[in-house]
């Protein structure tokens, strides 16, 4: 596929959020082992993870209600990717269930608000003769990463243990989200040019 050099932001924006699925995806197939190795139970597990939806989908309806200018989409998606690289980030430091909920909460908030933004961005960075095309890489990316993310799971968890496997979320993280601050400040150089 041949993309025009104006896409570079397409590319760049497809390939944070690629990187943010492996993140969030490399713990989810052993999730509910990761949650045990903190003591929690399956009904911490399940609990953790409705919090994350619930929190996420509630969250989108009230701030998604209102309508934004391209320049706070670009704030918000930035600012949500800030709320989500600190739940990922808290990982770091989860020893008990309360510090696993503030890590979901902390992740689905930063995923409210970032990812309707993301997507509204995206849809205006396609190509309209190549949307098709272009939508179609970015939920191929998608699924390839998070397929990669549960194999890579498990493999360093089989090898090196949670502690390693937390420690490479975050560092995926923060790749995604210096991708997403990289467009950010090129987008807002260009609006203050004109």
């Amino acid at each position: 596929m041949i993309m025009k050099k104006s896409n570079s932001t397409y590319r760049i924006l497809v390939a944070a959020y690629s990187l943010s699925t492996f993140s969030e995806g490399i713990l989810m197939p052993i999730y509910a082992v990761f949650v045990q190795k903190v003591g929690g139970g399956i009904l911490d597990a399940a609990g953790a993870v409705a919090t994350f939806y619930i929190v996420c989908g509630v969250a989108e309806l009230l701030i998604f209600r209102l309508k934004f200018s391209r320049t706070h989409r670009l704030h918000l998606m930035v600012g949500g990717w800030i709320i989500w690289l600190l739940g990922i980030v808290t990982y770091l430091f989860i020893k008990s269930i309360p510090i696993l909920f503030l890590a979901q909460i902390l992740t689905a908030l930063g995923n409210a608000v970032a990812d309707p933004a993301f997507d509204a961005e995206l849809a205006e960075r396609t190509d309209s003769g190549m949307r098709d095309s272009e939508y179609g890489t970015f939920e191929a990316s998608k699924d390839i990463f998070q397929g990669v993310a549960a194999l890579v799971g498990g493999l360093v968890v089989f090898a090196f243990g949670f502690r390693i496997l937390v420690i490479l979320m975050v560092l995926t993280a923060t790749v995604s989200f210096m991708l997403i601050l990289s467009n950010y400040w090129h987008r807002m150089k260009k609006e203050k040019m004109g």
